[in-house]
């Protein structure tokens, strides 16, 4: 924020000193330039920001179809969709590396933000070559076992790169901080919506240390929507005053309300399982659209 003011105030002050008709000449500038560089830049980090915290959602994502293929649960469309966000995963980490136009996505130049992609990098190939003993039918559960087992670590890794980036922001302007902040929870809320049903389907599996792991995901989901909803100081959130954004909340809280019951149930009926498969989707899909408002809309 300072840099762009004092920009604009080397270029305003010298133009009192010219002579009318040179004046004229610079009245024609399009300072309007120099406001989108500055909006661009700001916009390119809460982009870094929203993709990083994608990255979160998609290590959940993945898991939860790696478990659906093993329960034969949608099993073809399992198979598809878990290629399909594998391959997305590689991409963006590639394009945090190495910058990509396709996805809006600036190569890392800050130190934190590289040696943390490096870190990540080593953890995914193993991971990524489990998934696609998976997605091949190869597997005779070794790969899923795997992914079981280290797919909170690539979880940790992957929310430790959204930190990074949202650290790597110098602004000591206030809004700027808490709406990048927004991004960075309601992202987190994404992956939220996958952890949970990923932990409902391990407990399936006679997994019965997941129940702690399951209420825990439920009460991080609840208390973050409601902090998004009502703001929180102490956590840097404003409460929203964007119409769309507030009643992009409330689509999400209403679905909310309907789905914790079942979440929370100890035992399910099929048909609440079918539910439960069949609504988390779309439940990720409306609080991805609030992501995309906190990202894009000029007003919070």
């Amino acid at each position: 924020m300072k840099i762009f003011r004092n920009t604009v105030l080397l270029l305003i002050l010298p133009i009192t000193l010219l002579t009318a008709d040179n004046a004229q000449a610079i009245n024609q500038l399009d300072f309007s330039s120099l406001v989108n560089d500055f909006m661009e830049e700001d916009n390119a980090l809460k982009r870094t920001i929203n993709l990083s915290g994608k990255q979160r959602m998609l290590t959940q994502r993945m898991s939860k179809l790696a478990l659906q293929i093993s329960l034969n649960v949608q099993k073809d469309d399992s198979i598809e969709k878990l290629k399909k966000f594998s391959e997305l995963y590689s991409k963006t980490l590639a394009a945090f590396k190495s910058g990509d136009n396709d996805l809006g996505v600036k190569k890392a130049t800050n130190t934190k933000v590289i040696e943390q992609i490096s870190v990540i990098e080593k953890v995914w190939q193993p991971f990524e070559k489990h998934i696609k003993t998976i997605t091949s039918g190869k597997d005779h559960g070794e790969s899923l076992a795997y992914i079981i087992s280290n797919n909170e670590k690539v979880l940790g890794l992957s929310n430790e790169l959204v930190q990074c980036y949202e650290s790597s922001n110098t602004s000591s302007n206030y809004l700027e901080k808490a709406r990048l902040r927004v991004v960075n929870v309601a992202g987190r809320q994404r992956m939220l919506t996958q952890k949970m049903t990923k932990e409902k389907l391990l407990l399936l599996k006679a997994k019965k240390e997941y129940r702690k792991k399951l209420e825990g995901t439920i009460k991080l989901f609840d208390t973050s929507l409601n902090t998004l909803i009502k703001g929180d100081k102490t956590q840097n959130i404003s409460k929203p005053t964007n119409e769309k954004i507030i009643n992009q909340l409330k689509i999400v809280s209403m679905m909310w309300s309907k789905l914790k019951p079942l979440y929370l149930k100890k035992k399910n009926s099929a048909k609440e399982l079918a539910m439960i498969i069949s609504k988390n989707t779309v439940l990720l899909k409306e609080m991805n659209a609030m992501v995309k408002m906190a990202e894009k809309e000029v007003e919070y």
